[in-house]
């Protein structure tokens, strides 16, 4: 196996691919400057080593890495709806909602749980003359086992949410409700019917696989991922390509999220403890806008306490102002290709010394390697045999 790269004198890199993720890595560069072919040279390398790595790919390119098992979601691998809550699946489909309508789709999906997992029906729970009580007992022996329900039914459950009593001396008001608030359900039904036709569209069917596939075997990608979390593998890469949503940002940026927030908790709840490497390519879409929203996002949980159980994060993005600051100070190792801006330059310094003048006279698929603790090293990325621009 030749080396990862080679030194600006031409002699090989003395260094090795996995003292490179022990410590979560940062890959900078603008456009064409060799991020990407530099990613899969390093994936090419942690591979050759046995190093269990797990790829998030919004966008199919890592489809070309040799010995990758790949699991894409709409073809052989799906989403279990249930492992959405209702603000994330809000998210996911960008539902069109309004502040009733986001607390009515909580108890909808609090209702369909129950449907499908207490009552052991996949149907629509009709409210109607049900008392509070009785509903108040299943919504109690809900755990994170029954978190699965029929999503395909949350807009047919959500008129069962507005339901009121009678508004006569018929009123009971020990049950759920007696007839349907009508006036209510039609001043929102422009919202209702636009949730509905998100449940038909190509991004539902592809987060979620409805439809049945007779003779076709999917996988749901938390299982997946948890295998791998658990088992390690001979020389095997695993990618989990979300190219299905890649016309859909915030889709991919709730399933992203979500998938390392299930990863890191498996982690911490399991007993497996040798090393896995996250892999995100231009990870700066698929963080939140809102910097407050940041401690909710698996990317950055997964780089704040992963360390604690092995796991390390490698990200690329072209610029490291894309980042929230919280999120790069998270980054000890950084491979810094061509950047033209001195912002970008101070703003990955925290410690490190470099130039501006040495950065923007990088060519492609050269790189400043910064390690703690050692002189910065110019370095010269080699690709593998295998590698097709």
């Amino acid at each position: 196996m030749g080396p990862f790269a080679t030194m600006s004198s031409g002699k090989p890199w003395s260094g090795k691919a996995t003292d490179l993720v022990k410590r979560h890595l940062l890959v900078v560069g603008q456009t064409g400057s060799g991020k990407t072919t530099t990613t899969l040279s390093l994936l090419n390398q942690l591979q050759k080593a046995n190093y269990t790595t797990i790829i998030f790919d919004p966008t199919g390119e890592y489809a070309q890495l040799p010995n990758a098992v790949t699991y894409r979601l709409g073809d052989n691998a799906y989403l279990e709806a249930g492992q959405l809550s209702s603000d994330q699946l809000q998210e996911a489909l960008d539902l069109p909602l309004n502040d009733e309508l986001i607390a009515k789709v909580r108890s909808a999906v609090t209702a369909l749980r129950i449907q499908e997992n207490i009552t052991q029906q996949k149907t629509v729970y009709r409210k109607l003359g049900v008392a509070i009580d009785q509903y108040e007992r299943q919504a109690a022996k809900l755990g994170s086992w029954s978190r699965s329900f029929a999503s395909a039914h949350l807009a047919q459950q959500l008129i069962e949410e507005f339901i009121v009593p009678y508004s006569d001396d018929r009123a009971d008001y020990h049950l759920l409700g007696q007839q349907y608030d009508r006036p209510t359900i039609n001043h929102l039904w422009g919202a209702i019917t636009a949730i509905q036709a998100e449940l038909s569209s190509e991004r539902f069917r592809a987060l979620f696989d409805p439809d049945p596939h007779p003779g076709v075997f999917k996988t749901e990608l938390n299982f997946v991922i948890k295998m791998f979390l658990t088992h390690q593998t001979s020389h095997r890469t695993l990618v989990i390509d979300l190219s299905a949503l890649k016309q859909f940002e915030s889709s991919q940026r709730t399933v992203i999220s979500l998938l390392l927030k299930n990863l890191l908790n498996s982690r911490l709840q399991g007993k497996a403890s040798f090393p896995v490497n996250i892999v995100i390519d231009e990870a700066h879409r698929y963080l939140p806008t809102d910097e407050q929203q940041l401690a909710d996002n698996g990317i950055f949980q997964v780089l704040r306490e992963g360390r604690k159980v092995n796991l390390s994060m490698t990200l690329t993005t072209q610029s490291p102002l894309d980042l929230p600051a919280r999120l790069r100070s998270q980054f000890a190792h950084l491979l810094i290709h061509h950047l033209a801006s001195a912002d970008e330059m101070t703003s990955l310094a925290h410690g490190h010394h470099f130039s501006l003048e040495q950065l923007m006279n990088l060519t492609t698929g050269q790189a400043l390697l910064v390690l703690p603790h050692q002189e910065n090293q110019l370095i010269n990325v080699n690709l593998p045999d295998w590698f097709r621009a």
